[in-house]
């Protein structure tokens, strides 16, 4: 008798592929993605990014997919926005930042920046007096 449940348990484990002593994979978890970006008024005029530069407040900061989606914020009192996309991202990825509404602001650079991986440095804008 022994020696016939030790055939059925072989066999069945055979049959089964022992599917019954694995564990069921688990789905992949999917990661948020995170951009920032920086707006600064050209405090000397020369057109470039200086540490003498000071924030922006309500400028338009957008992210835009491949395929248009769009995603925005508004930069705070330090010039900083943030933008949380509920899902991870394909590259490449364009960021834009427009200026504040109703504002005497105007974009002097760049006009958009294309990212073909994660960010690694600071993304900046400057704007100027229109």
């Amino acid at each position: 008798m022994n020696r016939n449940l030790c055939f059925l348990f072989t066999w069945t484990l055979v049959m089964t592929g022992c599917n019954a002593f694995t564990s069921t994979p688990t789905a992949a978890s999917v990661a948020d993605s995170y951009f920032s970006g920086y707006a600064f008024v050209d405090a000397n005029g020369n057109g470039q990014l200086d540490p003498a530069d000071t924030p922006l407040k309500d400028a338009i900061f957008i992210v835009q997919l491949e395929g248009g989606a769009q995603f925005g914020g508004r930069t705070d009192e330090s010039g900083t926005a943030f933008v949380t996309i509920p899902a991870a991202v394909q590259y490449p990825v364009t960021l834009l930042m427009k200026p504040p509404v109703n504002s005497s602001w105007t974009l002097i650079g760049p006009a958009r920046i294309i990212l073909q991986e994660p960010a690694r440095e600071k993304t900046s804008f400057l704007f100027a007096a229109k």
